[in-house]
């Protein structure tokens, strides 16, 4: 039977604690044993070093004494020099004096032997000096001459005898504490194995429910997997009709109309724009589950991101409603983040609130809430409406997604409750919070903060906002009179964008996939290509991929990719494979416009090149 988790978590315990001991006591016992023999030993060496260096000295002023007294000159510094040398090494004699009792007796021989020798080597020196280096015969050769180094050699010997005695007690003591701490071991060891033995079962069960739990999340993986696959499929199946919805709609609106039939492109173009802005949700909604939104942090002017947010997103004020914003001095003219993330999130506030307010106001004020010594701040916003208001008990459920505070609701304002939970997830990614405080019947207050660095303001020159227009430059082609291929399977879409450059005075070729672009391209160049992404044959990628090829110029011709699908890593295929640009389906025929006279320069400037070479 086994025992319970809580036991045998003990008695492992235990048995690590006793395996710790064991080691710090052996440790602490090797140190205590070791103690004395470490300073004898290098006290032994220090000693034997030096008397050794002691008796070179000697050797040395010997061999020196007897070349002078033979006539070398020379040898006379050598000789002071050694003497010196001398002076200096038997300092080490001291040593065995003060510490080492058993060779007090021979440290005090060889010190009487030096302290001679060093007096008849004075002695010689003096009288050398006297005579003006002519030395006397009797004292030259003395017995007193290299008496002292048998006594060191001597000594010596005995030193290293008394440490090879010591080395071999200790190699004992080693043996000894071997066996012991393999007895030890093998006891701990046999704890271990009776332990590891009854826990086996415990650990099978264990092993079981892991595999079980990682076989369902793979399988939950899975499913997710297929999900996200399911959804892109859906985005390029919707997004391509609608596609051809938009942008026919928004041709339609540049033609002459009457009023009335003015008023129905309109609404079949806001109808449009409305069935997108759902499908934009759901696809984020799955990109934010997936985790694959990604933040690209860029220098913004907060203040010109408010605004444009409110020029071109929301209703003007009336005289019942008075819809305005406010920013505080403090607030930095530039911050680091994602302007196209925050302005989405800024705009799912502010739509609900006004959707959700008839009369009153609403105000969207921005201000700074600190900032730490690392340059960090947080920088606040607040959305006030006089709105209906939620119940306090609903407000927990405002951020979860697919969910309406209430049914009624729903079917009078509509919408997929997906917005609150997006912009919930986005400014979690900015590394800031969300707050709501509400009142039925009186309105709301929706309060979130990111965190963010100031930035410098880059002073850019204004961009044309081309997707403003209401009509296009007929006369571009004849600013910019390139040779255009259009490819695309959907003969709708490939209508489109026909249309729109022939709005634009462009006559273009068509292919319906990516095989017969790539035969078109080998038989005449082409300045631009419009290329669909998801194609029969040959796809867009491959086909930029032969292309390239066949040019051998990175930037000729200009590959601009039409996809539907911006679900997952898209864009980034498209650059790898080769593309300049991406334009994503339903496209309005004022961006076709403004990526032409953004890459117009470009492909001038090669063309200008090719022909002078």
């Amino acid at each position: 039977m086994g025992q319970p988790a809580s036991k045998r978590i003990f008695i492992n315990f235990v048995v690590k604690l006793l395996l710790i001991f064991a080691v710090i006591g052996g440790g602490v016992a090797l140190l205590y044993y070791n103690k004395d023999n470490t300073v004898y030993f290098r006290q032994t060496q220090r000693q034997v070093a030096g008397l050794i260096e002691l008796n070179g000295a000697l050797q040395k002023a010997s061999h020196a004494y007897l070349n002078f007294a033979d006539g070398d000159t020379t040898q006379l510094d050598s000789l002071k020099k050694y003497q010196k040398l001398i002076t200096q090494s038997k300092k080490v004699l001291a040593s065995f004096a003060n510490a080492n009792e058993i060779y007090n007796h021979e440290a005090l021989q060889i010190t009487k032997n030096l302290a001679e020798e060093e007096n008849f080597y004075t002695i010689q020196l003096e009288l050398s000096a006297q005579a003006h280096g002519n030395l006397t015969p009797k004292p030259a050769f003395s017995h007193k001459i290299g008496s002292t180094a048998p006594l060191i050699i001597q000594l010596v010997k005995l030193l290293r005898d008394d440490l090879k005695s010591r080395i071999s007690q200790n190699d004992s003591f080693y043996e000894k504490l071997g066996y012991l701490v393999i007895a030890v071991g093998g006891l701990i060891l046999i704890m271990v194995v009776v332990l590891y033995n009854r826990s086996q079962r415990g650990l099978r069960r264990q092993l079981l429910h892991d595999k079980e739990i990682y076989e369902a999340k793979l399988s939950a993986q899975a499913a997710n997997n297929a999900k996200t696959e399911y959804l892109g499929m859906i985005s390029h199946e919707i997004r391509t009709p609608m596609n051809g919805v938009l942008g026919m709609s928004n041709l339609l609106l540049q033609g002459t109309l009457s009023a009335e039939q003015r008023e129905y492109a309109k609404t079949i173009s806001n109808s449009a724009e409305s069935l997108l802005r759902i499908v934009n949700d759901i696809l984020d909604f799955s990109k934010i589950e997936v985790g694959k939104i990604h933040l690209d942090a860029t220098s913004v002017n907060i203040r010109a991101l408010i605004a444009e947010t409110f020029a071109q997103n929301l209703p003007p004020s009336t005289p019942q409603l008075s819809i305005s914003f406010k920013v505080d001095k403090n607030v930095p003219n530039a911050i680091y983040c994602d302007p196209k993330r925050l302005k989405q999130v800024l705009l799912n506030f502010l739509s609900n609130a006004v959707k959700f307010t008839e009369k009153g106001h609403i105000i969207l004020e921005c201000a700074v809430i600190d900032k730490d010594e690392f340059g960090k701040i947080r920088l606040g916003f607040v959305t006030k409406d006089t709105g209906i208001g939620i119940a306090e008990d609903r407000i927990k459920q405002l951020f979860k997604p697919f969910v309406q505070i209430d049914q009624s609701t729903m079917r009078k304002y509509g919408g997929t409750g997906l917005g609150l939970n997006i912009a919930y997830n986005l400014i979690t990614m900015m590394g800031g919070k969300v707050k709501v405080k509400s009142e039925v019947g009186k309105g709301s207050a929706f309060t979130f903060f990111i965190t963010t660095n100031e930035a410098v303001e880059k002073k850019a020159p204004k961009l044309p906002k081309e997707e403003n227009k209401s009509v296009l430059d007929d006369k571009l082609s004849s600013h910019y009179p390139f040779k255009i291929l259009v490819v695309d399977d959907n003969e709708i879409n490939l209508m489109l964008i026909i249309k729109t450059l022939g709005k634009l005075g462009y006559e273009c070729k068509k292919a319906s996939n990516g095989q017969i672009a790539v035969d078109m391209v080998k038989q005449e160049h082409f300045d631009l290509i419009f290329m669909d992404m998801q194609m029969p044959i040959m796809d867009g990628t491959v086909a930029t991929t032969e292309i390239r090829k066949h040019y051998r110029v990175y930037e000729f011709p200009v590959v601009v990719a039409l996809t539907a699908n911006t679900l997952g890593d898209g864009k980034d295929k498209c650059l790898e494979a080769g593309m300049q640009d991406f334009i994503a389906k339903p496209f309005k025929p004022a961006e076709i416009e403004e990526v032409i006279r953004k890459w117009a320069p470009k492909i001038i400037e090669y063309k200008s090149k090719h022909q002078s070479n």
